[in-house]
């Protein structure tokens, strides 16, 4: 998909320098309570993860927007049907990559899904939606979310999380027809991690 100098294809493994700091950027407070953990940070985590080709970090779930040869974004796109198998690659990446510290990050990484749930049946779930500050205000987001929709027209509903600290993102979902559905907390410790808003919109808003 080409449009005003951007162009949308999927993600591959090479990207990942480019790439998972933009995923990092989507929501840095979860990752970081989840994935920080001894000498492994979070975003050494997104690295491998990334890299890999079943989980649910994986390229393979990813798109990036390109701007003159440069990765200017990046979404997931996530389906209830397969996100269960995705789920249990991640939770083996976990074990094999923290070892003993592992179970620490599975108990705080079921904490996070109380939140931020897994897809509904029937929902398109899009997530790591972010864009790096110098290239915003150029509907580069937009454009993502929409190729996004366009990629799987079997689904009447699309559905995301946004943080409650976060209007600039809730106003762009807002005026492409996302409606807050949900308010949910985050359990964990107080403030650590910003509360969200799960939206639904139809695929006729778009």
């Amino acid at each position: 998909m080409e449009n005003s100098l951007i162009t949308i294809r999927p993600a591959k493994p090479e990207d990942v320098a480019a790439t998972v700091p933009l995923i990092y950027s989507s929501g840095p407070a979860a990752w970081d309570y989840v994935f920080n953990e001894g000498k492994i940070s979070s975003q050494d985590f997104l690295t491998k993860s990334f890299q890999g080709t079943k989980n649910t970090f994986s390229h393979k779930n990813h798109y990036v927007a390109e701007k003159n040869g440069e990765i200017v974004g990046s979404i997931v796109i996530f389906r209830s049907e397969n996100f269960f198998f995705q789920n249990a690659a991640t939770a083996g990446n976990i074990f094999r990559i923290y070892k003993l510290r592992a179970p620490k990050v599975a108990v705080r990484g079921l904490s996070m899904e109380g939140m931020i749930q897994p897809p509904k049946s029937g929902r398109l779930y899009l997530g790591h939606i972010a864009v790096p500050g110098k290239e915003r205000r150029q509907g580069i987001a937009e454009k993502l979310i929409r190729f996004a929709v366009s990629v799987y027209p079997g689904y009447e509903k699309i559905s995301l999380d946004v943080s409650q600290e976060n209007p600039n993102a809730q106003g762009l979902y807002k005026k492409l027809g996302f409606e807050i559905v949900e308010a949910r907390n985050f359990s964990g410790p107080k403030g650590l991690v910003p509360n969200h808003y799960y939206m639904e919109a139809d695929r006729s808003s778009f």
